[in-house]
This record gives C-alpha cells, sequence and structure tokens, in this order.
C-alpha cells in the first residue's frame, strides 16, 4: 500500500513537471505586409518598441510592427514628428489544465492570445501635439493540448497572421481619418 502512494505521488510529481512551463515557440520572421504607403507632412518619425516581452511569449511581434511602421510612414515634410509608440505586439501562450477530483490533470489545451496595440501621435511646426492615431488588434486560438511543437508553433503563426491583417486594415484606416491634415 504504502509503495503504491510512492509510485502515485511520484507519477503525479512527474506529470505536474510536465505541465509546468511550456516548450518555447520559434519565432516568426515574416508576416503579411502590404497596403498604402502614408507621405505624412513631417521631418521626422520616430518608432519606440516595448523595453522587455511580456512573460509567456510565444512570438515577439513588435519587429514586424515597427518594420511595417517604417515601410508605410515617411516623412516628406521640413518640420514637424511623427512618434509611434508600440505599447504591445506579441502573441502569448498559455496552458489551460482542467483537474479532476484528486488534483490530476486529465485535459489541457493550448491557448494563443494575439495583441497589437499602437499609438501615433503628430506634432505640427510649432511641435505642438496636433493629432493622434492608433490600432489595437487582438486574435485567439486554442489548440488541443496533445500538440507538437510544429503544430503549436503554426497555431501561434496563424493568431500572428491574423493580428497583423487586422492592425495594418485599422491603423491605415485611422490615419487617414484622424490623420489627413497631415497626408500629402
Amino acid at each position: 500500500m504504502r509503495l503504491q502512494r510512492s509510485v502515485i505521488a511520484f507519477l503525479s510529481l512527474f506529470a505536474l513537471a510536465g505541465c509546468a512551463a511550456p516548450a518555447a515557440v520559434p519565432p516568426q520572421s515574416s508576416y503579411p505586409t502590404g497596403g498604402e504607403v502614408f507621405h505624412l507632412d513631417v521631418a521626422q518619425i520616430e518608432i519606440n518598441r516595448p523595453a522587455a516581452l511580456p512573460a509567456g511569449t510565444a512570438i515577439d511581434m513588435s519587429g514586424a510592427v515597427e518594420a511595417w511602421l517604417r515601410e508605410h510612414l515617411v516623412a516628406v515634410g521640413t518640420s514637424g514628428r511623427i512618434r509611434a509608440n508600440i505599447n504591445d505586439a506579441a502573441v502569448r501562450e498559455s496552458v489551460v489544465n482542467r483537474t479532476a477530483r484528486g488534483g490530476l490533470s486529465f485535459d489541457r489545451t493550448y491557448q494563443f492570445d494575439g495583441m497589437v496595440d499602437v499609438r501615433i501621435d503628430a506634432t505640427d511646426r510649432q511641435m505642438q501635439r496636433a493629432a493622434f492615431a492608433g490600432a489595437n488588434a487582438s486574435r485567439s486560438g486554442t489548440l488541443h493540448g496533445g500538440a507538437t511543437p510544429e503544430q503549436r508553433h503554426q497555431a501561434a503563426s496563424e493568431v500572428a497572421d491574423g493580428v497583423m491583417w487586422d492592425f495594418e486594415e485599422g491603423l491605415s484606416d485611422d490615419i487617414r481619418r484622424r490623420l489627413a491634415r497631415f497626408l500629402r
């Protein structure tokens, strides 16, 4: 009886150790980009990225968001400035476990939450805040617990691609609407 309890306790600890930290998903290097290029009547465009990645980050999208901003926001003026702040750009992975009575886990699901949050502040010739635009896009996805690391990477990549498309569409619309007086 004592041996049986020891074996059960050992197996429980072994199972919990496997649930403690999900394996890291490799970063994705390319995202869908496209859309219109905005020629802005400012002399300078400054882009600020987050200093650190949030916990549980499966894919860091801040590089892709920065690349999109650099490609689509073009300074063509002689004065004024655009400051784009990337507040969040990541796909986070978490593990959701359902447990049975007695504390044993019996159902595991991977949750992927993607978020991009960007704010653009434009200043005029007098260097006073004149206008702002922004976009906030998010998507989520789930995957069964028996998924391979490749399947998890694919699921996280699909969430990242969808978030980038939503971000691009939302920010482009907001720039056309709110920064119209800066467009050339």
